[in-house]
C-alpha cells in the first residue's frame, strides 16, 4: 500500500472518533508562502478548523472539500496525493499531533542544512524526492537504491510519487521525512520527522 493511503486510513479513523470527518477543508495555492529549502513547487495553504498548514505541490491545487472524500479513495494521481498530504498536515495540526506546519524563514535555511549534514554524516543516503541541496550534502554517500541506504530521506514531492509505495516495505527506523510538507504523514505513520526550525503558524517560531 502507498504510504499516503496508510496515513489517510489512520487519519480518517481519528477524525471519525472526533466527529470532524465532514468538516470543510480549504486548499488554496499561495505563492507568497515561505518554502522549505529542500522543496520546489507551488505552496498550497490548507486550512482546517482555523488551523493553517502547507504542502508544496508540483502544480497548483485549489479545492473546498472534506476529509471524507479520502475514505477508500485510491489516490492514484499525484495531485490527489498532494491534496491528501496537505489535508493530513492541517488536520493533524488541528488535533495538535503535528507542530511544524509551515516552513522556517529563509535566514534559518543554513542552520537547518548544518543540522541535517550532522545527522546524516557518514551515512549512506537514498533520496525519495528531488532535494538537490540534500544530494550535495550526501556527496559520495549518496546511493541509487533504497536497499543500499542507511537512511532514506523523504520530501513532499517524493512522497506523492508512484514509487513511494516502496517506503511501506522499509523499516521505519531507516526513514527520515523532511520539511513541513511531510509532517502529517510522518506523524500518522510513526516515522521520524526532521524540520528543526519549522513553524506552527506564520506568525511565530513556536515549536
Amino acid at each position: 500500500m502507498h504510504p499516503l493511503n496508510s496515513a489517510v486510513k489512520a487519519l480518517i479513523q481519528m477524525m471519525e472518533e472526533c466527529g470532524i470527518s465532514e468538516s470543510p477543508i480549504l486548499l488554496t495555492p499561495d505563492y507568497d508562502l515561505p518554502k522549505c529549502a529542500y522543496e520546489k513547487g507551488v505552496p498550497v495553504q490548507v486550512i482546517f478548523g482555523g488551523r493553517s498548514a502547507v504542502f508544496v505541490a508540483d502544480e497548483p491545487v485549489k479545492a473546498t472539500t472534506k476529509a471524507s472524500f479520502m475514505v477508500d479513495a485510491p489516490l492514484k494521481k499525484v495531485t490527489q496525493r498532494a491534496a491528501a498530504a496537505g489535508i493530513l498536515n492541517a488536520v493533524t495540526g488541528f488535533l495538535c499531533t503535528s507542530r511544524k506546519l509551515h516552513a522556517c524563514r529563509q535566514e534559518e535555511h543554513t542552520g537547518c542544512r548544518t543540522e541535517l549534514a550532522r545527522k546524516i554524516q557518514n551515512k549512506r543516503i537514498y533520496c525519495c524526492g528531488n532535494m538537490p541541496d540534500v544530494r550535495k550534502l550526501a556527496g559520495n554517500y549518496l546511493v541509487n537504491r533504497p536497499e543500499d541506504a542507511d537512511i532514506i530521506l523523504v520530501t513532499g514531492d517524493g512522497l506523492t510519487r508512484d514509487d513511494a509505495v516502496i517506503l511501506s516495505e522499509i523499516p521505519k527506523e531507516k526513514l527520515l521525512y523532511l520539511g513541513p510538507s511531510t509532517v502529517g504523514a510522518a506523524n500518522l505513520l510513526h516515522c521520524e520527522h526532521f524540520c528543526p526550525f519549522g513553524r506552527a503558524n506564520l506568525q511565530t517560531s513556536e515549536d
